[in-house]
């Protein structure tokens, strides 16, 4: 029996626009009042979050800068912002990268668009600062070791005395590959990434928020 979803937000509830979906909205809360705990984790920021917990009435904590921060009735930083900012500094310094707006309101990473095609190149620097970089298929971001969307996904089967088997994670993109952990139950939308639907247990007939509100309607299922 699941007790807890636990998914991504861009491309896996919303459409290809980044768009809330309405029907993952709703079966988000029908979840939430069959009793299964819901939570989202994503790239963006500690203000996003915040609205979607209020919009969406989520009563579960929800994790920002996928994973490095954590908004419940208080706002939890997890991870540092020395190494990202310091990282980030450097490539715009070098005119690898460039920063975008969200970078405002982080806490603990940077986001930031490759200035042309030297993403190898901007790879080969991380060791230098002990970072780590990820892509969201939206944006990218540099991340402290160990945060990532797994790190969320631990604290909320420790916070809960949760067995995977009792968890389902629903991603769509390779930032979401770190809670595709072993034993938990895994789907994601049609639009997922090959890499990605190798590893998962259930592939929604609907991409996007759609294929994500197929899922949520069918947990008995898993």
């Amino acid at each position: 029996m699941i007790k807890l979803v636990l998914s991504d937000i861009d491309g896996t509830i919303t459409d290809s626009r980044r768009v809330l979906s309405s029907s993952a909205s709703e079966q988000i809360r029908k979840a939430q009042d069959a009793g299964v705990i819901v939570s989202l984790v994503s790239g963006n920021v500690i203000p996003v979050m915040y609205t979607f917990r209020t919009y969406l009435g989520m009563k579960a904590p929800l994790f920002a800068e996928n994973g490095g921060a954590m908004i419940d009735d208080n706002i939890t930083q997890f991870f540092s912002m020395d190494r990202p900012r310091a990282f980030f500094r450097d490539l715009e310094k070098s005119r690898l990268a460039k920063g975008i707006m969200t970078n405002q309101w982080r806490l603990c990473s940077m986001g930031f668009e490759p200035v042309g095609p030297v993403e190898q190149e901007i790879l080969q620097l991380t060791a230098r600062y002990n970072v780590e970089i990820t892509n969201s298929g939206f944006s990218w971001h540099i991340l402290n070791v160990g945060q990532n969307k797994g790190f969320a996904l631990h604290y909320l089967m420790e916070r809960y005395d949760l067995r995977p088997d009792e968890v389902l994670v629903i991603g769509d993109n390779f930032n979401d590959i770190p809670m595709f952990i072993e034993g938990v139950r895994k789907a994601v939308p049609a639009n997922a990434e090959e890499e990605l639907k190798k590893r998962a247990d259930y592939i929604a007939r609907s991409g996007y928020g759609d294929g994500s509100a197929e899922i949520l309607s069918s947990l008995e299922s898993f």
